[in-house]
């Protein structure tokens, strides 16, 4: 179970980022739950049970970029994330392989998203 109860993500590119995780969590089972368009702007809810990220608009300032990592069920899901992502318009950053220096099991992949996140499927496990 997560820490965490949802993280939320500002952009000034909310149409391409929607894009980008619909396609790049899809491996995952993460899908967009909704999309709410405010006077304010508009914000998009991801999630696989209930909404856990929100991408919505940065009006006025741009987003200093973070790190997210999406838990996989197995290396065959890191590899689809990294192929899909990477598809959707994503930078490598990290292909999928065992990270070592996390621990001997740590298999992840790593792309920047259209707004410069760093957007990583990890998977904890022995296959």
């Amino acid at each position: 179970m997560s820490i965490f109860d949802h993280v939320s993500l500002k952009t000034t590119r909310l149409s391409d980022m929607q894009r980008f995780y619909e396609a790049a969590l899809a491996p995952l089972g993460i899908g967009k739950k909704f999309f709410v368009d405010r006077p304010e702007g508009g914000v998009a809810g991801f999630g696989r049970d209930r909404v856990e990220l929100f991408i919505g608009d940065a009006r006025g300032m741009e987003p200093t970029p973070v790190h997210m990592a999406f838990r996989a069920n197995d290396r065959e899901e890191v590899v689809a994330f990294h192929e899909a992502a990477i598809d959707a318009g994503g930078t490598d950053n990290g292909a999928p392989g065992i990270r070592s220096q996390y621990h001997d099991a740590y298999y992840a992949a790593f792309v920047i998203d259209p707004a410069g996140n760093n957007v990583e499927a990890v998977f904890q496990g022995s296959d």
